[in-house]
């Protein structure tokens, strides 16, 4: 991480690197830029016209630096209340994984021509993926605050707290209780899933489903999509939908 802040902090940051800004009633704006912070370097996004845009984007900014990035350094992402997307930053997330940076946190605020104004913080919590279909496993009690962002299956053996979200591409199980907010099947749609031994988030979604209603049970529930909708139900008696009928 010593050569990125030194190549942020040279001349050539300010020169030809960030060549992509657009002048708005007088102000520079940058659409994507690194900035670095007394709490280490910053991706920052302020906005994009999709999601294929901004992965090219970012490619192109970790191209342009690859001299001074290694592998395994550290970045917080930075979101605008306009571009922190759940679906989206899954994709993000993860191409940044496959360039070799660690989000260490997600910041939600406002970008300032000479300063970063950060309303809110998710310290991102990674544990080691699995081999089994890329899943992630999460060994410890997420609190409230933090995120786990993964472009496959999450498990997390532990609880789920208040305040505390899941954004997975594929399905969720909790082995615990989950009060916080879980979303799942970013990749895989409807077909995802969220199961949990006390199920009893503040919002459930899976796709492009969501609700803060359903049933609640005593004991371990599952969430999914039948009939257009999300239906929760015992782990016991549940009825997957196949092939457009329930099972």
């Amino acid at each position: 991480m010593v050569a990125a802040h030194q190549f942020l902090m040279s001349n050539q940051l300010w020169g030809g690197f960030f060549h992509d800004r657009i002048l708005k009633k007088g102000v520079i704006m940058v659409p994507i830029d690194f900035r670095m912070t007394k709490k280490g370097l910053i991706l920052l996004i302020d906005s994009y016209r999709s999601v294929d845009e901004l992965r090219q984007d970012i490619m192109k900014k970790f191209a342009d630096a690859k001299d001074f990035f290694s592998e395994g350094d550290e970045i917080s992402l930075m979101l605008t209340q306009d571009t922190s997307k759940p679906d989206d930053i899954v994709k993000i997330v993860s191409l940044l994984s496959d360039l070799g940076v660690h989000v260490k946190d997600i910041l939600v605020g406002s970008m300032e021509q000479k300063d970063v104004k950060v309303g809110q913080k998710y310290d991102l919590v990674r544990e080691k993926i699995t081999e089994v279909r890329g899943a992630q496993i999460i060994r410890r009690n997420l609190r409230s605050g933090q995120i786990v962002v993964h472009n496959y299956d999450v498990v997390v053996v532990g609880n789920v707290h208040p305040g505390a979200e899941v954004i997975a591409g594929g399905s969720v199980v909790i082995f615990g209780s989950a009060k916080g907010v879980l979303r799942a099947g970013y990749s895989q749609g409807e077909t995802g899933i969220i199961a949990a031994i006390d199920l009893q988030p503040s919002l459930i979604q899976i796709g492009n489903f969501l609700t803060q209603e359903y049933d609640h049970f005593d004991g371990p529930a599952v969430a999914h999509v039948r009939t257009g909708r999300i239906v929760v139900e015992e782990a016991d008696d549940v009825k997957f939908e196949v092939k457009g009928e329930a099972s």
